[in-house]
């Protein structure tokens, strides 16, 4: 498979061909990043189909300019936070939409679904609520850096901060993790 700089390459010419091995390549990182940072695999999924139809669009649109890294990981884990920000800004403004409506005569019953995916969805949501009590950067670094294995330039990069914020924020967060963790109720902690 070509290199992610000669992907990176072809994709600036506008070559489509390009983008399917940059999908299978980084996918399932993405992905990842995007269960771990929402909880929820269907928000994942639909994160991960808006950060590669984002990273085409910008390359049609406006060449992004040559490759800084390696791996065009760190990018496309850029792409995907905002995506994920967006989708959680138009998930409030319907959640707040739909409170202002009346309400409706009988609601539908939705019961039924994957244990296994529920099962995990609850193990994520336990190490979430741990991860929700640190600050917001810290958060976001131990995310990058942990789940989506960033190594701590490609972190910095994402972050927008020097590489020494990063290791001070990992710090911080891997002295408080523990007692945060321990804060978890039994019914989180499964």
């Amino acid at each position: 498979m070509p290199a992610d700089h000669d992907l990176w390459e072809a994709l600036r010419r506008c070559d489509p061909e390009a983008l399917g091995p940059l999908f299978t390549r980084y996918a399932g990182v993405v992905h990842a990043y995007a269960v771990r940072h929402t909880g929820s695999y269907s928000t994942a999924d639909d994160a991960v189909q808006a950060t590669f139809i984002t990273a085409w669009r910008q390359f049609t649109h406006a060449d992004p300019g040559p490759l800084v890294h390696d791996t065009a990981r760190a990018w496309l884990l850029t792409i995907a936070r905002n995506e994920l920000r967006n989708s959680t800004r138009a998930k409030r403004r319907l959640a707040q939409f739909v409170s202002r409506q009346p309400a409706p005569l009988h609601a539908p019953d939705h019961a039924e679904s994957v244990a296994a995916r529920v099962d995990s969805e609850q193990r994520i949501q336990a190490v979430r609520a741990a991860l929700g009590r640190l600050p917001a950067h810290e958060r976001e670094t131990v995310e990058l850096v942990y789940w989506a294995e960033l190594p701590l330039a490609e972190a910095a990069a994402v972050l927008g901060v020097a590489e020494g914020t990063v290791k001070a924020r990992l710090s911080r967060a891997r002295r408080r993790l523990p007692a945060l963790l321990d804060q978890s109720g039994p019914e989180e902690a499964r």
